[in-house]
Parts: structure tokens; C-alpha cells; sequence
């Protein structure tokens, strides 16, 4: 048998890490979906409902999250309320 050949090298390296809760987790996906949507997620008009779920899989934990920006167009101001 040959001889195995190790060549070790060094990187120097930096890792962030961050562990979110499912209050930050929900916020961060609800700030995101209503951005992609192009509405504004903290007027009186919207409403932002997260829900997460997890199932086992044939490989293992599936995650999922749903997210449902419902926008109430009779509560956003009109013309004339704007320039007040």
C-alpha cells in the first residue's frame, strides 16, 4: 500500500452566528414578503398573519412558513386625507 499524503493548511476565518427566535423568525419573513409585495407592513391598512409548521419527511424535519399580507383598502387614507 502507498503512503497517504496529508497536507494540512491553515485559513485564518471569521463566523457570525445568530440564533432567532420565532417572534424574530416571523418579523423577518413578514418584513420581507411585505417588501417583495411593495406594501408598507406597518400602516393601519395591513395585516400580517406567519404561521410556521414543521413535519418529518422521508429525510428528515421539512419546515414551512406561510405568510398572508392582507392590505384593507377601506382603511388607508384617502386624497383628502393626506393633506391634512
Amino acid at each position: 500500500m502507498s503512503e497517504i499524503k496529508i497536507r494540512t493548511g491553515r485559513t485564518n476565518t471569521q463566523t457570525h452566528r445568530a440564533v432567532l427566535g420565532v417572534d424574530e423568525i416571523k418579523r423577518i419573513l413578514a418584513r420581507e414578503v411585505c417588501a417583495a409585495a411593495a406594501v408598507p407592513m406597518d400602516a393601519d391598512s395591513t395585516h400580517v398573519n406567519v404561521q410556521l409548521s414543521s413535519r418529518m419527511g422521508n429525510y428528515g424535519s421539512e419546515y414551512e412558513a406561510i405568510v398572508t399580507v392582507t392590505v384593507d383598502y377601506e382603511k388607508m387614507p384617502t386624497a383628502g386625507e393626506d393633506s391634512k
